[in-house]
């Protein structure tokens, strides 16, 4: 029930979590939240549990406005997300909803 950030580059990453008060997922499924940060955050959320389980931050999604605009998605339910947890990664430099999940 988190919010997790791969955009090494977004201001809004603080450790693997994203820490923006509103984070709006787009039609396309890609988060509008992103602001480019110069600082680098390091991706070590591949093998954070077993390297360093003390970093393994969490924010609960209860605590966010969490806007979906991807009106095909399975855990869009009138336009606010309600999957248990999202994750927002680097697809060619594009801020993608990796929790999309196209309903039928």
């Amino acid at each position: 029930m988190d919010i997790k950030c791969r955009r090494t580059t977004c201001q809004h990453n603080k450790g693997q979590t994203c820490c923006a008060n509103k984070v709006n997922i787009n039609l396309h499924a890609n988060c509008d939240t992103y602001e480019f940060s110069c600082k680098n955050v390091e991706d070590f959320s591949k093998d954070m549990f077993e390297s360093a389980p003390e970093f393994a931050n969490s924010r609960h999604i209860k605590d966010v406005k969490l806007k979906c605009g991807a009106e095909k998605c399975l855990f869009n339910k009138d336009g606010r997300c309600h999957a248990n947890g999202i994750t927002v990664i680097d697809n060619n430099e594009i801020s993608a909803c990796s929790t999309f999940i196209e309903d039928c």
